[in-house]
Formats: C-alpha cells, sequence, structure tokens
C-alpha cells in the first residue's frame, strides 16, 4: 500500500469521525452550489477541507465542490468528496467518497471508500484490493458468482434504457452513488449508468473495471464482469444508445 493510498484512508477515516461526532441537521445544510453543478452541503464542503489537507501534497485536485485547488502540474486529482450526499442526507447508508489520480489525464491510482460500512477499494500498479476502514485486513476484491441483479444508477432519470431492462425482465436496483457502485461491479451482474458522464463521477470508479467488459458512450456507462451478460444486454443497448 502506497502513502497516498495511506493518506486516502487517513482522510476518510477522520471524515467518518466527523459524520459520527457531528449532529446530521448539521452536515446537511445547504450552502451553494458547487463546481460540478450540484448543490454543495456542509458536509461537502468539510470532506473537501479534509481532503485537501491530507492530499494536496500530491497533486493539483479537481474536486466537485471547488474546482481547481492547487497549481497546475502533470498529474491532478479527480475528487468527489461526498459520492451519494443525497443517500447521506436522506439517511441511506451507501454513500462515499471518489479519488482518482491522474498524470496527463490518464488515471494511475484509484481510491473509493463507503463510509456506510467501511469498504475501501482501492487499484494501483494495476492491481485492485479491498480492505475496511475498521479492519486491518487487506485482500484480493473477488468475483462474486451468485449475484442475481445489476445496478442502473440514475434509472429514475432513464430516456432510452428502463423500458429496455423492462422488457427483458433484467433486475436491477439504482443505489445512487455512481463510483461506489462502479467498485461493486464483481459483486453484481452489470452497472449501468444513463446520463451526464463526469469525471467526478467515473474516473475512479472505471479504472477499477478495466478488466472487466466496459462500452462507454458519451450518454452511458455499461460495465459486466460476466461476457454472456455483458453481449445479451449490451447488444440491445447499443441499438438505441
Amino acid at each position: 500500500m502506497s502513502e497516498f493510498v495511506e493518506d486516502c484512508i487517513r482522510a476518510c477515516g477522520e471524515i467518518l469521525d466527523l459524520i459520527k461526532e457531528t449532529p446530521h441537521e448539521k452536515l446537511c445544510q445547504d450552502l451553494q452550489v458547487g463546481f460540478g453543478g450540484d448543490l454543495s452541503r456542509f458536509i461537502d464542503i468539510q470532506a473537501e477541507r479534509i481532503f485537501v489537507k491530507y492530499l494536496g501534497k500530491y497533486a493539483q485536485i479537481i474536486s466537485e465542490e471547488s474546482g481547481a485547488i492547487g497549481e497546475k502540474s502533470e498529474f491532478q486529482i479527480i475528487l468527489d468528496p461526498i459520492d451519494g450526499s443525497d443517500n447521506f442526507v436522506s439517511n441511506i447508508p451507501y454513500f462515499g467518497s471518489s479519488i482518482a489520480l491522474m498524470k496527463n489525464k490518464k488515471c494511475i491510482k484509484a481510491f473509493v471508500c463507503n463510509f456506510a460500512n467501511g469498504d475501501v477499494f482501492y487499484k494501483e500498479n494495476s492491481f485492485l484490493k479491498k480492505t475496511n476502514l475498521q479492519k486491518n485486513q487487506i485482500k484480493n476484491e473477488h468475483t462474486n458468482h451468485f449475484s442475481k441483479c445489476g445496478i442502473f444508477e440514475s434509472s429514475y432519470k432513464s430516456e432510452i434504457f428502463f423500458p429496455i431492462l423492462k422488457q427483458m425482465q433484467i433486475k436491477f436496483r439504482s443505489l445512487g452513488a455512481l463510483a461506489l457502485s462502479l467498485s461493486y461491479a464483481r459483486q453484481v451482474d452489470f452497472v449501468l449508468y444513463e446520463g451526464e458522464l463526469r469525471a467526478y463521477d467515473i474516473e475512479a470508479g472505471l479504472y477499477m473495471c478495466e478488466d472487466l467488459y466496459v462500452k462507454k458512450d458519451k450518454n452511458f456507462i455499461f460495465v459486466s464482469k460476466d461476457k454472456q451478460i455483458f453481449d445479451k444486454i449490451g447488444e440491445k443497448l447499443l441499438k438505441v444508445g
């Protein structure tokens, strides 16, 4: 584990302490529209501040909340301080942080944390590992061969793919945190997203899915661990995507 990943874990530990020690209503306070176009809340800004403290020494940070932080260089960190913040304010236990370390616009390290259960995924030197904020144990991320459904993020906004999956009678869940869902891609049948593709949402998660079957277009991402599922659903999606 590199010092960069260790600092990501330290930052997430501090954010988790913040969540535990701060009244929920304060963390949920609306503050401003962030750089990425979404509403920034107190939790978003505080999480960003903590990440800048730990990670600002590595690269310029491009954050969904504040945009560019630090001096421009060949390295950049694409940061979503709180992925799934609507889940957080709704007390739905599926939210975290997403970090992609870029060199010359190419991801070279990625880190995603699920604050609800402590799961941590990180990839560096082409190796994907999983650990937990509460447990000092590192292991390879294995594939679940018993999955029975996929994840369709932002399905409520779908104009194209929802009717196709319904017609095919494909089971899916919509969980509300794209970076997290991409990190769990080996545990489900597929991960699908339809809509605007923003670097904050996809860079870290897609880097973790490089060895899976991936189709990315200007308005959707489709990922699966299983070629048969990828071909079966992907064929239909590509006809209309």
